[in-house]
């Protein structure tokens, strides 16, 4: 079958390996389409400490179930679906207390995305599998796993309808976050960026938008939320000059959220007396909850939640490394690789 093999920073080749043996207790799944994640972008750019060349990238996926063994349901064979690309253990220690990402017995699926075919195994499949109705759109079906990030986001902010928003950065993981926020009822979603087609993408969305370095963006805010301010900010730029400005645009009771990741060692100054007296709150969040990927699934599903103009690029896997190069330049909002 045809893999990507990454095989160090700026390396990825498509290659012919071996199908992958499916054992009775999984499932064979023909992967359709791959979305291509930022963590796999940071890997090609500059490697990964879990990610060891050589190896197969991708995790958010759509597929079909084209074998089952025995142990497992052969009813689904010929079923469309998504997976989690693994699931928690929801025994340990971490995940009793709902830190359901921290769990420190995860198991998954056995292969990066960016290959014909992969194994589900039955405790994955159990925990992460949804199955979709034929008529699915599979395309935004694949980008199930992030969006079930930006669940986990929502929820742990608390959000309510009614409620203003800044998402500072519109990257795909902030767009999906602002077409979240609209569906799930905000007030107002303000969306800042420097990159122009991003914005626009964004207000095609239905959010408020604008770029920093044209407008000042605490005033702006004042006068989009009519004087009321912001409920929630979710700082989706992975800079920690970025949390910091976050603190600038917050009011009374805000939660920050810090949704973007930041590389290891990075350090952030803040006036504490804001936490203090303004009671304003920092949190953060990653990956997901179980139930944030079965909902994922079950909105893109029935479109309640739609990609489409999220996804600006549909490329085959053997031009992936132009998927690769087009996101490190910033020329793609979100690509999608077909098998």
């Amino acid at each position: 079958m045809k893999a990507a093999i990454y095989k160090g920073p700026g390396v990825i080749e498509i290659e012919d390996v071996k199908d992958p043996k499916m054992k009775k207790d999984e499932y064979l799944v023909k992967v359709v389409y791959s979305g291509l994640c930022g963590t796999d972008v940071k890997t090609y750019k500059q490697g990964h400490r879990y990610f060891k060349p050589p190896c197969i990238l991708g995790h958010e996926f759509s597929g079909v179930i084209v074998d089952a063994g025995e142990d497992v349901d052969q009813s689904l064979i010929r079923s469309k679906i998504t997976c989690a690309p693994y699931v928690s253990c929801n025994n340990c220690s971490e995940c009793r207390k709902g830190l359901y990402e921290l769990c420190n017995c995860k198991d998954g699926i056995s292969s990066g995305t960016f290959t014909e075919y992969i194994t589900v195994p039955k405790n994955v499949s159990e925990k992460g599998m949804v199955v979709v109705n034929n008529d699915c759109n599979m395309l935004e079906l694949s980008l199930s796993e992030p969006v079930a990030c930006v669940l986990n986001s929502v929820r742990k902010i608390g959000f309510k309808p009614g409620s203003n928003v800044l998402i500072m950065g519109a990257g795909s993981m902030g767009l999906i976050h602002a077409e979240i926020f609209i569906k799930f009822g905000a007030n107002k979603v303000l969306v800042t960026d420097f990159n122009e087609k991003r914005l626009r993408v964004a207000q095609e969305l239905g959010a408020c938008v604008a770029n920093p370095k044209k407008t000042a963006i605490k005033e702006w805010v004042m006068e989009q939320t009519n004087g009321e301010g912001l409920n929630y900010i979710v700082v989706a730029i992975g800079a920690p000059a970025a949390v910091e400005e976050a603190f600038n645009y917050a009011n009374n009771g805000t939660i920050i959220n810090i949704f973007g990741g930041l590389a290891n060692g990075s350090r952030i100054n803040i006036d504490p007396n804001i936490i203090h007296y303004n009671e304003v709150k920092l949190i953060g969040s990653f990956g997901f909850a179980p139930n944030d990927f079965q909902m994922a699934a079950r909105l893109l599903q029935s479109q309640r939640i739609s990609l489409g103009k999220i996804i600006t690029d549909h490329i085959e896997i053997d031009y992936i490394k132009k998927a690769f190069e087009m996101s490190l330049k910033q020329e793609t909002i979100k690509a999608v690789i077909s098998l």
